[in-house]
C-alpha cells in the first residue's frame, strides 16, 4: 500500500489518468441518470461509439490528417522564423529594438481578432491559414529564445571563452543548455497557438483543400445541429494535445532539463 502511495505521488501521467477516468465516470454518469440533458451532454460512452465512427467509417481520420499536416507545416515555418529573428537580434539593438515593439503591440492579439484582415489582404485558402499561424507563434516563441539567450550566466561565456571552445561547441555544449527551460516553454506555448489558430480559421474559412480539417468538422456539426460530432471534434482536438504533450514535449524535457537537474521534478 505504500509503495502504491509513493508511486501515486511520484507519477504525473498516473494522477492525470485517474482525473481522467473520475472526470468521464462523473460525464457518463452524470447523463445516464438523468441529471444533465442528455442532448445538451451526450453520454460519454455515445460521444466514444461516434469517434469510432468517424476515424474509421468517415471522413473525420482524413480531416484530421489534414489539420495535423496544416499545423505541422505552419509551426516548422513559424519555428524557422522565430529562430532568425531571434539571431537578428542578438546582432543588432536597433532590431532587438524593433522586435520588441511589434512583439508588444501583436502578441497580445489573438489570431481570430486579426483573421478578418488576414482574409481581407489573402483571401481565403491554406496561405492565409499558415500566416495565421505565423502570427500566432512567431512573437511568443521569439520572445522565449531571447529571454533565454539574454538570461544565460555570463559566467557560462567565459568559462567557454577560458577553455578555448570552438563556437560550435560553446552554442550546443553551453547556449542550448542554458535556454533550454525557455526554449521548452516555447516549443509548448507555441504549438498551443499554432493549434488553437487552425481550429479557428477553419471554423470560419470552412473547407479548405479536398477534406477540410477538424474546424470544419465541428463547424458542419453545429451547423446540422449534430452535437456529437461537436463533442467527437473537440475530443479528438484535446486528444491530439495530450498525445503531443506526453509522447513529444514531455520526451524532450525529460531527455533535456529534468537529465540535466534543471528542474525539480
Amino acid at each position: 500500500m505504500k509503495k502504491f502511495k509513493g508511486l501515486l505521488y511520484d507519477d504525473k501521467r498516473l494522477r492525470m489518468l485517474i482525473w481522467l477516468i473520475a472526470i468521464v465516470a462523473a460525464w457518463e454518469l452524470s447523463t445516464r441518470a438523468g441529471w444533465v440533458n442528455g442532448y445538451i451532454l451526450p453520454p460519454f460512452s455515445n460521444v466514444c461509439a461516434a469517434l469510432y465512427k468517424g476515424l474509421f467509417g468517415g471522413r473525420l481520420g482524413r480531416q484530421t490528417l489534414s489539420s495535423l499536416r496544416v499545423v505541422f507545416i505552419g509551426f516548422a515555418l513559424s519555428f524557422a522564423l522565430a529562430v532568425l529573428t531571434t539571431l537578428l537580434c542578438t546582432v543588432s539593438r536597433w532590431t532587438s529594438s524593433l522586435f520588441d515593439t511589434l512583439a508588444t503591440i501583436l502578441m497580445p492579439l489573438p489570431s481570430i481578432a486579426v483573421l478578418p484582415l488576414i482574409i481581407m489582404w489573402f483571401g481565403i485558402d491554406k496561405k492565409a491559414v499558415y500566416i495565421l499561424i505565423v502570427h500566432g507563434v512567431l512573437w511568443t516563441m521569439a520572445r522565449h529564445l531571447l529571454d533565454g539567450l539574454r538570461s544565460v550566466p555570463k559566467i557560462y561565456i567565459e568559462f567557454g571563452r577560458n577553455i578555448a571552445l570552438p563556437p560550435h561547441r560553446m552554442f550546443f555544449g553551453i547556449v542550448i543548455f542554458a535556454i533550454m527551460p525557455e526554449l521548452l516553454a516555447g516549443l509548448r506555448t507555441g504549438w498551443g497557438r499554432a493549434w488553437r489558430a487552425l481550429i479557428s480559421a477553419e471554423m470560419v474559412f470552412g473547407m479548405i483543400g479536398a477534406a477540410g480539417g477538424l474546424g470544419y468538422f465541428i463547424y458542419i456539426g453545429r451547423a446540422y445541429a449534430r452535437i456529437l460530432d461537436v463533442f467527437v471534434g473537440i475530443i479528438v482536438i484535446a486528444g491530439v494535445g495530450i498525445l503531443a504533450e506526453h509522447f513529444v514535449f514531455s520526451q524532450i524535457e525529460r531527455m533535456t532539463t529534468r537529465k540535466w537537474g534543471m528542474t525539480h521534478e
